[in-house]
């Protein structure tokens, strides 16, 4: 077996850890480690126990040790919407559903595109002055911004990919539009 089919049934052994959401593993680079993203509602020690134990049994060891690095997610807040985004031929459906008001856009089959669908829609169903997407772009380590302008305020919100691009859409959108700890700034500065 060589080093990158270890590598690969390493990480699909690792992803399933009960509570484990996602595993990086660089044995090789700069930056050499395993990066293990737990579930919000994960127990760290059990996991950790879990890890070590499959670690050694792959004796995954070298001059020096990989780094075993965890990151448990903050709890993100309930959106207070329902959102859908589902294929269809040549594009996507964006779906935002609250309890008595329910809106969708048909768009393009891009990010961009599926978050100003998903962005119109929600400023629609609660009754807010829509926003328009500015950027939308993903970073190497997973994570999903979104940034929006209002006319006098851009807002950023981020979301984890390894969720699901669906729930990353939403968190994000969900950020940009509402949060108070999202980066804020004045177009007219």
């Amino acid at each position: 077996m060589g080093v990158g089919e270890v590598t690969s049934s390493l990480a699909s052994r690792l992803g399933d850890i009960p509570g484990v959401a996602s595993v990086e593993i660089d044995l090789d680079g700069f930056g050499r480690g395993i990066d293990v993203r737990l579930e919000p509602d994960a127990n760290e020690e059990e996991v950790m126990s879990q890890l070590r134990a499959l670690l050694a049994a792959y004796g995954v060891k070298g001059e020096r040790q990989p780094s075993l690095q965890l990151d448990t997610p903050a709890p993100r807040p309930e959106v207070g919407v329902n959102v859908r985004i589902t294929p269809i031929r040549g594009g996507a459906r964006v779906e935002v559903e609250s309890r008595k008001v329910k809106s969708f856009r048909v768009v393009a089959a891009n990010p961009a595109a599926i978050a100003q669908g998903l962005a119109d829609a929600w400023c629609q169903v609660v009754g807010r002055i829509p926003v328009e997407v500015v950027e939308v772009s993903v970073t190497p380590g997973g994570v999903l911004s979104i940034t929006c302008v209002d006319g006098e305020t851009e807002t950023i919100g981020t979301a984890d990919v390894g969720q699901g691009w669906e729930r990353a859409l939403r968190d994000a959108i969900a950020e940009a539009l509402f949060s108070r700890n999202g980066h804020r700034g004045d177009l007219a500065s």
